[in-house]
């Protein structure tokens, strides 16, 4: 039976504002793994392994996940840090106007849960992941966090949700898509 590692995600378009906070990442060596702008997503919800059978009960949670949710735009805004400066794992990107995810997120933990997918045990925090912090470092991203800080980092529109397949390579995760549903 094959499988496959997958999340549901909103793709967003890596302007030039965000490439060049990205970019600024790539300054701090080793210690940070920041996002190739091609992959730059908000996960919905992450599934894990799933057996490729189960993709049409899926794609029927999405489509129930985004009624009554009509395309809506997003604005890039405020950077911080997962859990807290000192400790930083996550280096993030912020958004406005957040509601139309938080309902998708909810509706997405509420129709996976019955098809063997765990809900999440941390609130939905909606964000843009721009580095993971590698193991063993301790980056000081204060100066990165004072110059970002309520930097408009750009918008987009959200039109559609993913489903979307994560190869985990040496040199960071291969994304593609295997399914979309419009809003």
């Amino acid at each position: 039976m094959t499988s496959l590692r997958a999340f549901v995600a909103v793709e967003v378009a890596c302007g030039p504002a965000l490439q060049e906070a990205l970019a600024e990442l790539k300054a701090y060596g080793k210690a940070l793994k920041p996002v190739s702008p091609a992959n730059v997503h908000i996960t919905l919800k992450f599934l894990g392994e799933i057996y490729e059978r189960t993709v049409p009960d899926i794609e029927k949670v999405m489509r129930t996940a985004v009624q009554g949710v009509p395309p809506f735009d997003l604005h890039l805004v405020d950077v911080g840090v997962f859990p807290n400066e000192r400790n930083p794992r996550v280096v993030w990107v912020g958004l406005d106007s957040t509601e139309p995810l938080t309902k998708m997120a909810a509706a997405l933990e509420e129709g996976c849960e019955p098809l063997g997918f765990p809900r999440e045990r941390r609130p939905f925090s909606p964000h843009l992941t721009l580095a993971r912090v590698r193991e063993g470092f301790r980056p000081d991203v204060s100066e990165f966090l004072r110059k970002h800080q309520g930097q408009d980092l750009g918008s987009f529109k959200v039109e559609r949700i993913k489903l979307k397949k994560s190869v985990l390579t040496p040199a960071g995760p291969i994304y593609s898509d295997v399914l979309a549903v419009e809003l």
